[in-house]
């Protein structure tokens, strides 16, 4: 089963979403958090911090703690692809990604800090659910 790890950056009473390249077929234009594939032999927390790299140009330089796993599915909820391992990281200052120079910036197409009650659309449903609890 494929695995993958990403980052739910909070700021205060926001977090960090990025909408995903329209022209993808992995969730293409719906809302997310920075992650992606573990790569065989990696161990998940670093994969969680390699992705958050590459799609924004930034390290992160607080430390990131596990929230729990996710199955992935596809848009119709049908089909299991795998599992999402998600960590969050609080910041005192706002990370802006830097899509233009980011190694895979062009998977996502703008970034923005959400509250709980502003969740952008479209967002898969579990993910949502699951942000939701980490933001209470």
């Amino acid at each position: 089963m494929k695995k993958y790890a990403g980052v739910i950056v909070r700021k205060d009473d926001k977090c960090l979403f990025c909408k995903r390249n329209a022209d993808l077929n992995n969730f293409g234009g719906e809302w997310s958090i920075p992650g992606g594939h573990v790569e065989k032999g990696e161990e998940i927390p670093y994969a969680a911090q390699r992705e958050f790299y590459e799609e924004t140009a930034h390290e992160l330089e607080t430390p990131i703690y596990f929230l729990g796993v996710i199955k992935r599915m596809n848009r119709e909820g049908t089909k299991r692809k795998g599992m999402m391992y998600v960590f969050g990281t609080d910041v005192d200052d706002e990370i802006h990604p830097d899509l233009e120079n980011a190694i895979d910036g062009e998977e996502h197409t703008e970034c923005g800090y959400f509250g709980v009650d502003e969740l952008p659309e479209p967002m898969n449903e579990t993910l949502r659910d699951f942000v939701i609890n980490f933001m209470k």
